[in-house]
């Protein structure tokens, strides 16, 4: 028999938006969301995949919420944004823009992440693309020791762009964070969903949401890393990359040839992501690096 579980629902006139709650209802209490973007669909299945598991789990302690698909239109459409009114959701916490519909349903996740004592956020970084986690660690230390908790290699730093929902908790007090993951564009990869439901299972131990006779330990090879670099090409023409997501590089290593013309990486870190098998116009994106903190 498994744990306590509410499946709860947000009825507004457009939708119906279903979140999972787990445990007691006391702390910790973490909230985690996915496909807040929708065509980011890899999140969405780790969410489901977590709430079946969650659902025959006798070892929860605090309350776990999970709102599996955040922008339901969008998830339906595979469109990043709320078809409604094409706002991006994930650019306007607390208080939400565009239509009532966006509105409601960035106010109704706030609500909920702004009395969480943890919030992650499941995103996708591109189909090709290695995952990572993304967090303010260098500024909040709270966000450091969080991320310290989750069980991957890679972990870089935000921007810091407001109205993300892991950025405006982290200002608040709450330990927030992204994990970007493979998949986008309303397709997802079973590959990148496993690792990323091992990631969250290992987090939720490593904080003492879920008891575990082996908690998930912090990664030995866990690296941080800065801002993203993402390099453009200065050419228009068929892109041959030569690096995968996920390999290390060096300062002036070759990323790969747009049109014959070489594109050289412009710092050491990891790659996380790559075009490949594409036309590019001049000055568009080959690839983003996160440089290796000194």
């Amino acid at each position: 028999m498994g744990l306590n579980m509410d499946l709860r629902y947000l009825d507004i006139p457009e939708l119906r938006l279903k979140y999972y709650v787990f445990g007691s209802g006391g702390s910790p209490r973490v909230l985690i969301t996915a496909a807040i973007h929708g065509d980011e669909v890899t999140g969405a299945y780790t969410a489901y995949k977590l709430i079946n598991y969650l659902k025959t789990s006798e070892r929860v302690k605090g309350t776990v919420t999970v709102v599996p698909v955040v922008n339901v239109l969008g998830f339906i459409a595979r469109t990043r944004f709320n078809p409604i009114d094409y706002v991006d959701m994930n650019r306007v916490f607390p208080e939400g823009a565009g239509s009532l519909t966006t509105r409601k349903i960035v106010r109704f996740i706030w609500e909920i992440a702004s009395s969480s004592d943890y919030v992650l956020d499941l995103h996708c970084a591109g189909l090709n693309s290695y995952q990572y986690v993304l967090a303010l660690y260098r500024e909040f230390s709270k966000v450091r020791e969080f991320t310290d908790r989750i069980p991957w290699d890679t972990v870089v730093e935000s921007t810091g762009t407001r109205g993300q929902l892991f950025i405006e908790a982290t200002h608040i007090g709450i330990p927030a964070a992204i994990i970007e993951t493979g998949g986008g564009s309303g397709y997802y990869s079973v590959k990148w969903g496993e690792a990323l439901f091992n990631s969250v299972i290992g987090t939720l131990s490593n904080i003492g949401v879920l008891s575990s006779e082996s908690p998930a330990s912090s990664y030995l090879n866990r690296k941080y890393y800065g801002r993203l670099v993402h390099v453009k090409t200065p050419v228009e023409g068929f892109l041959t990359s030569t690096v995968e997501p996920g390999a290390f590089t060096r300062k002036g290593d070759l990323l790969g040839e747009v049109g014959g013309f070489p594109i050289y990486s412009p710092t050491t870190g990891r790659v996380i992501r790559v075009d490949r098998d594409v036309f590019l116009p001049s000055e568009d994106s080959v690839a983003s690096i996160a440089p290796l903190e000194e």
